[in-house]
């Protein structure tokens, strides 16, 4: 089909959070050049002194010292203290009394590095540390990106022409479509749509087993690690509703700049105050 044919042409790109495509930022910091011998007691001063503060943790305390600045072969540069800031007299004592050079100043990243394209770029400044990051940008493989837009046609197919979406389990089940049905009801929107179903059906599955142990807390939620491909981007409604219901990922085409809440107006899937995240796709 036609459409399934472009969603597949297009790029599925996931909205992360701002700071995951962030350019590098610069901070000045106070640096010293000392011989390689004495890096190990600069180290242990600065750090009862002047350690590096949570903001600063990503930048490693020692790089080797480029060629124009180092006192002598296999020369240290090492961080002291933000530029501004004062160096601490123990540390400008210590470099007097060993006969080190002045301090100069450097341009560091002022933020850690949260991709790997990051990392490559922040470190041409200064040698930063990479820790993992609590949200890992997904690697799609061709076959997860044709499943996208497999589902994305189902929903066009379930729309026909109005906003439409298809949820699936985990397993890749389809388990509810859902329609814009405003003309009926302002709120009937395809998202919600969609979640009335599930819920119906939760609904018909206890009352045809009465007495049946209720499932763990943890599974209790309406949508748990479902995924959900929409053609338009859920409004803010709907998309604290998928919140709510607990759903893994959402996937659409068509954003919506004024009230999507995935991207378009706001990004609630990436909210920190929430109790609930998920990973968005966007052709």
């Amino acid at each position: 089909p036609r459409a399934m044919a472009s969603a597949e042409e297009a790029q599925l790109v996931e909205l992360l959070p701002e700071e995951y495509s962030r350019p590098v930022s610069l901070v000045a910091f106070h640096v010293a050049v000392v011989p390689k011998s004495l890096g190990g007691e600069l180290l242990k001063l600065l750090g009862s002194c002047s350690p590096l503060g949570a903001a600063h943790l990503h930048l490693k305390r020692v790089r080797a010292a480029p060629a124009t600045a180092a006192a002598a072969p296999g020369a240290l540069q090492v961080l002291l203290c933000p530029a501004e800031g004062a160096v601490p007299e123990e540390v400008t004592g210590f470099l007097s009394a060993k006969g080190c050079q002045d301090c100069c100043r450097v341009e560091v990243p002022r933020d850690g590095a949260l991709t790997r394209s990051q990392l490559a770029e922040f470190s041409a400044h200064w040698p930063l540390t990479f820790r993992k990051p609590s949200i890992e940008p997904l690697e799609l493989s061709a076959a997860k990106r044709a499943e996208y837009a497999r589902l994305l046609a189902r929903a066009e197919e379930v729309g026909k022409g109005r906003c439409a979406c298809v949820m699936v389990d985990r397993c890749g089940r389809e388990v509810a479509i859902g329609c814009e049905a405003v003309a009926a009801h302002p709120l009937r929107h395809a998202v919600m749509e969609a979640i009335q179903r599930v819920a119906d059906t939760h609904l018909k599955e206890e009352l045809a087993q009465p007495g049946v142990k209720r499932p763990r807390q943890e599974e209790e939620y309406l949508c748990q690690d479902y995924e959900v491909v929409t053609t338009h981007e859920p409004c803010v409604m709907c998309s604290m509703a998928l919140v709510h219901s607990r759903v893994r990922l959402v996937a659409y085409r068509t954003p919506d700049h004024a009230f999507g809440g995935l991207g378009g107006k706001l990004s609630l899937h990436t909210c920190q105050s929430l109790n609930h995240q998920f990973r968005v796709l966007r052709w």
